[in-house]
């Protein structure tokens, strides 16, 4: 019962909200009636997707506001493609995505590691945002229905917030846990509140320039069997055979990464894939045997590879393996083109700078 729930609950929910989407739309069409059908709904669809993209600012607002009321710091704000950074020169625009996500807002958390700290605002800021967003624009509906543009508008940024509040505030996995099953590992398991203190403190770190090889030893130890099915949890093992690679040790890596992948039933799915980019890397430049390559990149890692390809780790596989394995210059050229293109403007300029050396690397054993 448990897993149908996981599997179509976040289906149910996202039909609701576009069937109630679609419903406000159709309301568009009626009450713009001084204009034609198909204009009409044009006009419904254009201001459906201004009202979920202004909800996902909204939402990551609220992560960000309550975040600094629990004495976080600020980090990042991610919208889209478009990233919000501090350096040492201030805040700075760059870009940067990923793949089944529409914003992040990421934080330095306050305390040490261990210390007791708060973390139930800041994960369900982004909800609570929603909803006051939405009782608001239900207020301004009623002030606005003699303008059947921003009445219709409001209509739908009431449906997007309440949206946007059940699909993040309802415990479940959406191809990684939501905020709402964040809160509860967070507030029931003591090992899950340290490892999401390591983990947004690891980001922070990095963005201020330090290695995830610099960092303590004691923040990568490999957490119990009791908790192999949190996703918060699954954080360290994935961090920690990302820190053996950064050490050059690709042996222990790969053999934590075997473990990892077995065990921790309970890892979000971009995990999933880094680790297997890794694994897929690790073969070319070490036995680079081709039916090991082809059971690993198999139809469904090549969708995922494709969705991900502005993940850095993944893009450095697909380069190698396009050099090593397909034998292909011109797809070579053409991921090289688009790693290239993604290193430029990457937002976390240690972390490319540790991804470029292992491409090198690789690329170097090609050239000797």
């Amino acid at each position: 019962m448990k897993k149908l729930t996981e599997k179509y609950l976040p289906i149910a929910l996202f039909v609701l909200i576009g069937a109630i989407g679609g419903i406000m739309i159709t309301r568009a069409t009626e009450e713009l009636d001084d204009m034609n059908f198909f204009l009409s709904l044009l006009a419904g669809v254009v201001m459906f997707y201004i009202a979920m993209y202004l909800q996902i600012i909204i939402h990551e607002g609220g992560h960000c506001i309550f975040g600094l009321l629990s004495g976080y710091k600020f980090v990042s704000f991610r919208v889209g493609s478009l990233i919000w950074i501090r350096t040492k020169d201030g805040i700075r625009m760059k870009r940067y995505s990923l793949a089944g996500t529409g914003g992040q807002c990421l934080m330095d958390p306050p305390g040490n590691c261990g210390d007791d700290f708060p973390v139930v605002l800041y994960n369900m800021g982004g909800v609570i945002i929603n909803l006051i967003a939405a009782a608001l624009f239900w207020g301004l509906s009623f002030l606005c229905k003699g303008n059947p543009f921003l009445h219709v508008f409001c209509l739908l940024m009431i449906v997007t917030g309440v949206g946007f509040a059940l699909t993040n505030g309802i415990p479940m996995k959406m191809g990684a846990p939501n905020d709402g099953l964040n809160t509860i590992d967070l507030m029931k398991n003591p090992h899950a509140k340290r490892a999401f203190w390591i983990s947004i403190k690891v980001n922070a770190l990095i963005t201020d320039g330090i290695n995830v090889a610099d960092m303590p030893d004691e923040w990568f130890v490999i957490p119990g069997k009791e908790d192999y099915d949190s996703g918060i949890v699954s954080y360290i093992p994935y961090a920690a055979s990302d820190r053996l690679v950064a050490h050059g040790k690709h042996e222990e890596a790969s053999a934590l990464r075997k473990q990892v992948e077995k065990d921790f039933t309970g890892m979000p799915g971009v995990y999933q894939a880094i680790l297997k980019s890794e694994d897929i890397y690790y073969e070319l430049t070490h036995e680079n045997r081709p039916e090991v390559i082809n059971e690993l990149y198999d139809a469904d890692f090549a969708k995922t590879a494709k969705q991900m390809r502005s993940m850095l780790p993944v893009l450095r596989m697909e380069c190698v393996k396009a050099k090593l394995h397909d034998r292909d210059e011109a797809l070579f050229r053409k991921n090289m083109d688009a790693y290239e293109k993604i290193l430029k403007d990457y937002p976390y300029e240690t972390e490319g700078r540790t991804d470029k050396r292992l491409l090198d690397e690789a690329l170097g054993k090609v050239q000797a």
